[in-house]
């Protein structure tokens, strides 16, 4: 059947035509609709399998590995970050093997566009030694995503399947099938000095995971390249770069000035192969998203040039124009009629309503400058426009950094100096709980306020450990964060609806007394619905008008820059302000920000 498919849903389906029956991961963009739409399959058509989100990565990889050790197909999903936490079993998998096969699906962000690295997932690829392919459209990733399975089945090795931000999310019509009459049986067989390995044993599994590689490297149709167009100027590409290589030249009829050959399996790369393919070429370029991992791997920088020569932007996405602009410097392609497209940047805001912005609009009224904010992952990360936000690092660091902000402070600067950490429900459960646990243990005058809006709302409202069922729609027990937050030894824990105002001023005027005589961290649960969900779209109209009263407006646009609702805008030509009703969901919660009492409710 034919269906006109994102890269991320054709990886779904093509890992369950394979035959892959367990899948987890943890979401982030531009990698989150790759398990869902497995969920969605699975029910469409009776699959057999577990497909379900995990509470981080790592955990995420070990459950996975599990399932292919006692024989299911399996795939672990996430973002190039996410690869980070999960790096220990990655290293780990690698020398033990998966059995069942495992397939890695790992999107990469360049650029970035929604992360905070614009890291080369190949590059860990080449660093844990295990194969990688790179689709260049949707239809790949579907083929690729069960050549990958296939690859992986028959080394017993896992093999990551690398995406980007375009291929992801790009979509083509693509013939797809579905596999439901696979009967697939668990079966461990147990193998201690492969899976239960001690160092000596973990030498002689390093020694069998060099001879996969190598043979892999020799694999007809993973390490053949593909050769396009009869130009004498050679482009060595992979991925995305290749798509927009080919167009370029269709484009501009640069068939008879360049050549370009495609690589499938940036690695392991058969390099003898490569360059008995290239002699003759004083000069090859070498054109790839993110790291120079093929380049790396060619040497002799005089015959290959790209990102380390400098010849190609060492940083930054490879758009269409970066490309054409790389084209232009080596003399193939004419820019003079080009004119790039520079459209205004706006930042980013958080949403009319949201509970986050009276959080964090709350922490500035109790603290002011004060004190030191530490943020972290997610939606809360826009706390940065409120001014309630000093340090984004990666998921969890805010309990982190703040713990080791109050250390510091402590011993060598002002021992009174409120720390406040923000971290959203879904980070909380992801990697917040161990630093907690560090803070409690050391007495630390930490201040955490959980922000908890139900969902893993930046990725795409996605379900949490603290939800009653799962984004499969399976029944799950609910872990409740007071619970979590009290067994770890919390004393001090307050609940509080993100739309009091009041309410948690006071809680963290509380908080700071409590963490000052006590020498103790003061917990603060600020709970309100995203209002990107249906739930939280409800109970947010809380009101029939929300409106200026222009004759009692002075145009001080406190209320646009300090809370900072897209729906409160500055008329230039009236010097006043006015509410967009066209974005205003009635949650009357920018009242508090006018010093005129100029915003009116009714009720």
């Amino acid at each position: 059947m034919k269906l006109f498919l994102s890269g991320n849903e054709a990886i779904a389906f093509g890992l369950i035509a394979a035959g892959v029956r367990f899948g987890v991961g943890y979401p982030g963009t531009p990698s989150s609709e790759v398990l869902p739409t497995a969920m969605e399959i699975s029910k469409k058509y009776n699959i057999n399998g577990f497909f379900e989100w995990s509470v981080n990565e790592k955990v995420a990889f070990e459950e996975a590995t599990a399932s292919s050790i006692a024989g299911i197909g399996s795939f672990v999903v996430m973002k190039q970050v996410g690869l980070n936490v999960a790096m220990d079993p990655f290293m780990n998998t690698a020398l033990v093997g998966s059995p069942g096969g495992l397939v890695v699906v790992v999107a990469d962000d360049p650029g970035p566009h929604s992360s905070q690295t614009e890291q080369d997932s190949r590059f860990l690829a080449f660093f844990a030694k295990i194969p990688v392919l790179e689709p260049a459209t949707p239809k790949e990733a579907y083929e690729f995503s069960k050549f990958a399975f296939s690859l992986s089945k028959e080394f017993e090795i896992p093999v990551m399947l690398r995406t980007t931000t375009r291929v992801s999310h790009s979509r083509e019509d693509i013939d797809v099938s579905i596999n439901n009459n696979l009967r697939a049986k668990a079966e461990f067989k147990r193998d201690v000095d492969r899976f239960a390995a001690t160092p000596h044993f973990r030498f002689l599994l390093h020694k069998q995971l060099n001879r996969k590689v190598r043979e892999i490297s020799n694999l007809e149709w993973y390490s053949d390249f593909e050769e396009y167009f009869e130009g004498d100027l050679l482009i060595i590409t992979s991925g995305i770069s290749f798509a927009y290589l080919y167009d370029i030249v269709e484009e501009n009829r640069l068939q008879n000035k360049l050549k370009l050959l495609r690589v499938r399996m940036p690695y392991p790369l058969n390099v003898e192969k490569l360059k008995e393919r290239v002699k003759g070429y004083d000069r090859v370029f070498v054109i790839e998203e993110g790291y120079p991992v093929i380049e790396m791997q060619l040497g002799n920088r005089e015959q290959f040039r790209g990102r380390l020569t400098g010849d190609v932007p060492q940083e930054g996405e490879l758009t269409i124009d970066e490309i054409k602009k790389v084209l232009g410097r080596i003399g193939v392609l004419s820019l003079e009629n080009e004119e790039p497209l520079n459209p205004p940047f706006k930042r980013p805001s958080l949403c009319p309503g949201c509970g986050h912005r009276s959080a964090f609009y709350a922490i500035k009224k109790a603290f002011k400058n004060e004190a030191i904010y530490t943020g972290d992952i997610g939606c809360y990360t826009l706390g940065l426009n409120l001014n309630a936000v000093d340090t984004v690092h990666c998921m969890g660091a805010s309990v982190s950094f703040g713990f080791g902000f109050d250390r510091v402070y402590s011993i060598f600067g002002d021992k009174d100096k409120p720390v406040v950490a923000t971290i959203g429900d879904s980070t909380f459960f992801h990697s917040g709980i161990p630093p907690l646990i560090d803070a409690v243990h050391n007495y630390s005058k930490l201040i955490l306020v959980i922000l908890d809006n139900s969902t893993v709302a930046m990725t795409g409202n996605q379900t949490t450990p603290a939800n009653e069922f799962s984004q499969s729609g399976r029944r799950t027990k609910p872990i409740v964060i007071e619970d979590v937050v009290k067994a770890i030894g919390v004393d001090f824990l307050r609940v509080r609806d993100a739309y009091d105002m009041d309410g948690m001023i006071e809680d963290l005027s509380e908080a700071q007394k409590f963490t000052l005589n006590n020498s103790s961290p003061a917990v603060l649960i600020f709970r309100h619905p995203c209002v990107y969900s249906g739930e939280g779209l409800k109970n947010n109209v809380r009101f029939r008008k929300v409106f200026v009263e222009s004759n009692l407006c002075t145009g001080c646009k406190v209320c646009v820059k300090q809370f900072e609702c897209p729906s409160l805008i500055y008329d230039s030509e009236s010097k006043k302000v006015f509410i967009d009703f066209t974005t205003c969901i009635r949650c009357g919660q920018c009242v508090v920000s006018c010093p005129f009492e100029a915003i009116k409710v009714e009720k």
